[in-house]
């Protein structure tokens, strides 16, 4: 009686397909040759992962090098449509907005930016100027104006930023760094720059999907809490010489590099030496899926 032979199990690197997809629109888009608006017609295409997923299930037996073969020509095809879709019929129209708001009499601020699609810059304000915050704001459409909603109570200051209409976007806001702030952002297919080293922000949330995002923490506030939750993205932190951080990081299907020379790691977190003891120290958590994360 003949053995059989047991059957080889072909395993389909599609995981790894759609990470490198995703590296080189990242790629292209970090060398300004794919803007960053182009995310919002390629989500579109989500479905067919869908698809995918079920073509590596009925092919698992094929040669998966074919099989790898026709799930990236799906994807480049879905990129070329979307890039095809995503250039205007007609030329594209610029409309260029700005805001500010004096400082007056506040002690304190809270902030929430909800953008989507472009470029978003966050800096801060001279020492002598007088406006708690600045907006500069370009749209490739006349409907992607910035919309700001301020109230005042007694000392406190309640902001929101959004953009009216969906467009390819570019902001470069800016404020005081004479008062404390809370900070809470939410994107999406963007390019976002956050520099809050000359910032009092005491807290910082974001919640950023399909993007490249660099965020550089304050220098000099004492205590900074930040959570980070992040999906299809490229993350970059850096923590200013002289501040202390504690890092617990949750990154799947992706990549986490963090300074262990001034982060070891001590159980679950990253951290400085001197944590405990610091002036200026930062509380980091970042939670990522399909990412890439640098702690610095």
């Amino acid at each position: 009686m003949s053995e059989q032979k047991p059957q080889t199990q072909r395993h389909i690197p599609v995981f790894g397909i759609l990470l490198l997809f995703l590296g080189v629109v990242f790629l292209l888009q970090n060398f300004n040759i794919l803007p960053w608006g182009l995310w919002q017609t390629l989500w579109r295409f989500w479905p067919v992962l869908i698809i995918i997923i079920g073509l590596s299930i009925l092919l698992r037996r094929w040669n998966p090098w074919l099989v790898s073969t026709l799930v990236l020509v799906l994807l480049c095809a879905c990129l070329g449509i979307a890039i095809w879709q995503y250039g205007p019929s007609s030329p594209a129209e610029t409309a260029a907005t700005s805001y500010s708001e004096p400082l007056g009499s506040l002690e304190r601020a809270e902030i929430e930016l909800d953008f989507t699609a472009g470029s978003l810059t966050v800096t801060s304000l001279p020492p002598t100027s007088s406006n708690f915050v600045e907006v500069k704001s370009e749209a490739t459409y006349t409907n992607g104006d910035v919309r700001a909603d301020f109230h005042r109570t007694g000392n406190k200051g309640r902001l929101r930023l959004s953009a009216e209409g969906k467009a390819d976007t570019r902001w470069q806001v800016s404020f005081t760094r004479n008062i404390p702030l809370t900070i809470d952002v939410e994107s999406a297919v963007s390019n976002t720059q956050l520099d809050l080293s000359e910032l009092e922000v005491t807290e910082l949330r974001m919640d950023v999907d399909v993007g490249n995002y660099t965020v550089k923490m304050p220098s000099s506030v004492g205590a900074t809490y930040a959570y980070i939750k992040a999906d299809v993205a490229n993350l970059e932190v850096t923590i200013p010489e002289g501040v202390a951080a504690q890092l617990k990081a949750d990154v799947d299907l992706g990549f986490l590099e963090v300074d262990r020379s001034r982060f070891p790691r001590k159980g679950d977190y990253y951290m400085s030496r001197d944590f405990e003891s610091a002036e200026n120290r930062v509380e980091l958590e970042i939670d990522c899926d399909i990412a890439r994360v640098q702690v610095k």
